[in-house]
This record gives structure tokens, C-alpha cells and sequence, in this order.
């Protein structure tokens, strides 16, 4: 509203209105990106570096702990039992989908 509110008056000092118009919208432009990216470093050099302290596991329940063969996964269920849905959590425990564990050796 500002950029055209004072375009018309320029008309009356014999400049081109368009010609005009697009200066101000460029001057206009440069000045945003300037206060942006003066806020952004502003921003970033206030940034303070946090450490996380590190996350303790908790145990695994596994599934079929009497047919683990030492690899350290638990075995999964035979195709001949119950089938496993693909989004259902994969039951030797990783916490991935079923069709992204062991499903997708299948």
C-alpha cells in the first residue's frame, strides 16, 4: 500500500509510474532480505549449544525367548502360525514396522 500511494505523485514529476513502481519494489526487496538475514545471524549467534545426556535402553522383551538361536534377534513366528500384519510392530522387538524388519526378508 505504502509502494503505491506514492507512485501517483511521481507521475506528476514526469517519471514513468511502471518504471517507478518496479525501482521501489527492487529497493524495497533488498531491504527485506537484508533484515532477514541480519535477524538470522542475529539468531544463530544466540544459539547455546546443549548436550543431551544419553539415553539409558530398557530391556527388550523378546517374544520367543525358548527358540533364540544366540544371533541376539528372536525367532519369529513360522508362516504355518498366525500371520503378521505389515504395520504391526515386528516381534523381535526393534520398534520398526513388521515390513520394514522382517517382513521384508519375506
Amino acid at each position: 500500500d505504502y509502494l503505491q500511494e506514492g507512485i501517483g505523485l511521481r507521475a506528476y514529476g514526469q517519471r514513468d509510474p511502471l518504471v517507478e513502481y518496479q525501482r521501489e519494489a527492487f529497493d524495497m526487496f533488498g531491504e527485506m532480505k537484508d533484515a532477514i538475514r541480519d535477524e538470522f545471524v542475529r539468531y544463530i549467534y544466540r544459539v547455546e549449544l546443549v548436550r543431551e545426556q544419553p539415553r539409558q535402553r530398557a530391556p527388550r522383551t523378546l517374544t520367543n525367548q525358548s527358540e533364540d538361536d544366540g544371533t541376539g534377534q528372536a525367532a519369529l513366528p513360522s508362516s504355518s502360525g498366525d500371520k503378521i500384519p505389515r504395520n504391526a510392530p515386528c516381534p523381535c522387538g526393534s520398534g520398526k514396522k513388521y515390513k520394514k524388519c522382517h517382513g521384508a526378508e519375506v
